[in-house]
Formats: structure tokens, C-alpha cells, sequence
């Protein structure tokens, strides 16, 4: 959290969403995160008063922002911005937004049509809903590396992007990417909450290009 914090000084203002605690553990580590907060005087804190989980609270919060503006920019606590990367946003929720084949901007560069390291979209273009694997699987076109990892793999419930991967192909949209990645994942060392060993977040690794 502090080194993400610290890659937005003087970039932007930051509006910060914390789940409500799941059990004790949880609370003490939340503590400890509110200490760092207080470091810094560019951000807004909205604190849950119940325990939505990893999904909800994250599409609760882009569905609550976009009501209220025409666009947001989404970073996890572990996905560190290069100062690059908010002057690419900028640019491109200018320069595509009335463009139907993009949908979102990403800063970390993959085969797949989005991922979730750092990310934009607007109030107009977020038409989200959840969808299981199978579903997925049932989308005419999805890539074939995508099709053979579900089909020979569990996917954690915890994951809301895939959801938003397979609105892409849904839907004929993409996001669009910056030449090279704009994103430090520093939570890929399995300090996150996805190991970066197995499952979806292994998929996504697979996914990275240089350029």
C-alpha cells in the first residue's frame, strides 16, 4: 500500500474503499494499513460497515464511482503505477472514449483482451455481469489458450476479471495497452491474495508480453 501510495504523490487524489474486517486477523492488518494512510494527505477513505468479499467490494466500488463520474482508474494495493501510467490514462479516456471497440485501458500489456493490474474505464462503457466458468466457456470466439485453461482448470471464487475478460469477447471490445507495461505487481510473490503459483493469476502470468 505505501509504495502505491507513494507512486501517486503529487499525481493524483486517491479515494481509498476497505472492506470491513473478515475475522481478528484481518482487523490488526487493517490497523497497520491505516497507520500508512495517514501518511499521506491526498487521500479519501471510505470504510464498509459489513464484509462484502474480494468480488463484490471490488465491482461494488467501480459501480458506485461511475455514478457518480464519467470515468475511473482502479489500482489494488499491491500494483504499483510508473508516473507513465496516469499520463497514458489520461490520454487514452480522452481519445477512445467514444470508441465502441475499447472498453477499457490497461497498464500492464497481455495477449488477452484486459487485465486487471492497474485499469480504467467509463461510466458509459461499464456494463458488468458475473459469469461462471461454463458460461464463459459458451462465449462464440473466446482465445484458445483462455478456452483450454478453463477447461482444464478450477477457477478461484474469488475472481471478478474474468468476468470483464469475457465481456470482451462477448461483445467484440478490447482494451487497449501502452507500449510497454506501466504496472509493478509487487503482490506476486503470493503476499497477495492470489497465488501467482496456480489458477487464474498463473493464467494472467502466462499472458504478459514484453511489447
Amino acid at each position: 500500500m505505501k509504495k502505491v501510495l507513494e507512486a501517486c504523490e503529487g499525481l493524483v487524489r486517491v479515494k481509498i474503499v476497505m472492506d470491513y474486517p473478515e475475522n481478528d486477523l484481518i482487523a490488526t492488518q487493517q490497523e497497520k494499513i491505516l497507520d500508512i494512510i495517514d501518511l499521506f494527505d491526498f487521500c479519501e477513505l471510505r470504510r464498509r460497515k459489513s464484509n462484502y468479499g474480494l468480488v463484490k467490494s471490488v465491482i461494488t466500488t467501480v459501480s458506485e464511482e461511475l455514478e457518480e463520474n464519467e470515468h475511473i482508474i482502479m489500482l489494488e494495493d499491491d500494483c504499483v503505477p510508473y508516473k507513465e501510467f496516469f499520463d497514458f490514462v489520461s490520454h487514452c479516456l480522452v481519445e477512445y472514449a467514444a470508441d465502441d471497440k475499447v472498453s477499457t485501458i490497461c497498464g500492464t500489456r497481455t495477449r488477452c483482451k484486459f487485465n486487471p493490474w492497474g485499469w480504467a474505464t467509463w461510466k458509459h462503457k461499464w456494463h458488468y455481469k458475473h459469469l461462471s466458468p461454463k458460461e464463459v466457456l459458451k462465449i462464440s470466439g473466446i482465445d484458445s489458450e483462455l478456452q483450454n485453461f478453463l477447461e482444464n482448470n478450477e477457477v478461484e471464487d474469488s475472481i471478478w476479471s474474468l468476468s470483464w475478460l469475457a465481456h470482451q469477447y462477448a461483445n467484440d471490445c478490447s482494451a487497449i495497452y501502452p507500449e510497454t507495461s506501466l504496472i509493478n505487481n509487487i503482490g506476486l510473490n503470493d503476499s497477495g491474495v492470489h497465488s501467482a503459483a496456480k489458477g487464474y493469476t498463473q493464467w494472467l502470468l502466462s499472458q504478459i508480453t514484453a511489447k
